[in-house]
This record gives C-alpha cells, structure tokens and sequence, in this order.
C-alpha cells in the first residue's frame, strides 16, 4: 500500500497495515495525523510522513529522532509515543490520542482563557518543560500551536518534539535557525547556542499572548527574527496586567538567558506567587479586554 496520495483524507476508512484509519485530524508539510483503531478495537493517534518528507533523508531521521526523543521524556504532560516504525515504505508514530483542541485553537476562537487557567496551563508546561531538561533535551519549538488541551479542560500537553535537540548528540549545523519565528529565543534568532532557558523564553512570549491578547511582536519573518534579538516587548502592564505577573513574563522573555528563570521549576513557582494573590479590579477587567479582542 503506498500513502503518497495528494489528499490525506483519501486514506480515510482504509487499512494502514494493523491500523485502520477513522479520521484526519490534522495535516501538514511534513506529517498527517489520524485517529486510527487497532484490530483489537482500541484508539490511538497516528502520525505518518507525507511524500514530501518522506523522499527527504534528514526529515525522516528528524522524525526517528523525534519518537526516541517523546519516548525518553514521559511525562504526564508530554504527549506520549507508543511505538513507531515504516509500512509501505511510510514512516508512521503511534501516539497517545487526546480529545482536545490546541491551544492555539483556543485563543484563536471566541472563548476567553480565565488569568488562573493561562497560568495553570503555563505552570503544566513549565513542569514539562523541567522534565524534558532534565533529560538534556531542548524542545526548541514550544508555541500555543504545539501545546494540546484535552477536552475535560485539566491537562495541558506538549507535543511535536520534531525540532528538540539532544544535547549529548551532535551538535546542530551552526548558524541555523530553529522554531516559529513569533514564539523563538534570542539565541535561536541568530542560530546560536541553545538551552532550557530557551524554551523558557518562548513559554513566556506564550503566556504573554495568553494574558494580553497579542503576541510580543509582529511582522514578516525576518522584522520578526531582529524584534526577539533587538527589541524589547511591550511592557504587559500597559494593557492592564499586574506588576507582579508583568516582572515574572518580562523576565521570562530576557535577551540573556542568564537574566531568565533558571529551571522551569522556577518559572512555576513564580506563577504560583501571581495564582495565589487576591485578583485584582484591573486584572479581572483584563479578561475582559482579552475576551472581546482578536488577533
């Protein structure tokens, strides 16, 4: 059976060797993924190369990598892979299947993300994150679109480890620039060294979409590449955010990581400063900004 077709959803309501497909849940340049039942009747996810990536060596071993990688750093809050493997000539991933929307989504529709739940889902992430550190892993790509929301509205997810970078591995080609423009690190803007503290940057360029409706910054890739490098984000506070939660995302989003948080750890137990004090007038009046604005 081959799966280089043009459209993903052709496959629909066929077998892909034990899988049979159900439903396209999302595709893109590099992989589709389907909600798909085994013989035995139960669901999983299943994420599978397009042609594209496929006739390319180095996606297909990003995409190997990625699979050992999810597999390394389990972790509630990190989407798992089951097992992965080729049919066909395919390159496939079996996953862990999550009723949700990303958080993209989210912030994309007309539901507005109370303050406590955009700092719960950020302190999830920051555990995650921690985690995956502490594995010498580098997710390089941790934006709202790579971030699952399952449907009971308590667990927030990571996922898409296709561009994580395994410290003890060899060491990335110099000078090449890694992760969606929007949400990346100084560090990563000019192809440089990278650590935790830079996923811990664009966490917080995340939360600040969260809490003041926009991102940090805007443009075309490359206005956007020299706003991380050389431009300071607009202070939070003058869309209504508190001083306390403004300090903890401004330090979050500073050009030396040296000036960040030191650990996701760190990060949460900041937030946790913000989530247990009184909410303010002025931050309550936020959400409501936040619930009538688009972007």
């Amino acid at each position: 059976m081959e799966m280089f077709a043009e459209e993903a959803d052709v496959w629909v309501g066929r077998q892909y060797g034990p899988y049979s497909i159900k439903e396209l849940l999302g595709r893109g340049t590099v992989a589709h993924v389907y909600r798909a039942a085994l013989r035995d009747g139960n669901e999983v996810a299943l994420k599978v190369l397009t042609p594209f990536a496929e006739a390319r060596q180095e996606i297909r071993s990003l995409f190997e990598q990625e699979f050992e990688l999810m597999v390394r750093v389990e972790h509630p809050n990190v989407l798992k892979a089951m097992q992965a493997g080729v049919i066909a000539g395919t390159h496939y991933m079996e996953i862990e299947p999550i009723n949700g929307e990303t958080l993209w989504d989210r912030v994309q529709s007309s539901k507005a993300i109370a303050l406590p739940e955009s700092i719960a889902i950020v302190q999830q992430m920051c555990s995650a994150l921690d985690h995956v550190h502490h594995q010498r892993i580098v997710h390089r790509d941790v934006k709202p679109s790579n971030i699952l929301l399952d449907e009971e509205g308590d667990r927030a997810v990571l996922f898409d480890f296709g561009l994580a970078h395994d410290l003890d591995g060899p060491p990335p080609p110099e000078g090449r620039v890694y992760g969606s423009p929007m949400f990346l690190a100084p560090e990563q803007a000019v192809g440089g060294h990278v650590d935790g503290r830079t996923d811990l940057y664009s966490l917080g360029a995340t939360l600040y979409r969260l809490v003041v409706g926009s991102a940090p910054f805007y443009g075309e890739r490359n206005e956007l590449l020299h706003a991380h490098v050389k431009l300071s984000p607009p202070d939070p506070r003058g869309a209504g955010v508190a001083d306390d939660l403004a300090e903890i995302i401004l330090r979050s989003m500073s050009k030396a990581p040296d000036d960040r948080f030191e650990s996701g750890a760190d990060f949460a137990a900041a937030l946790a400063t913000v989530q247990q004090a009184d909410m303010k007038p002025r931050r309550r009046g936020l959400l409501g900004r936040i619930a009538g604005r688009s972007s």
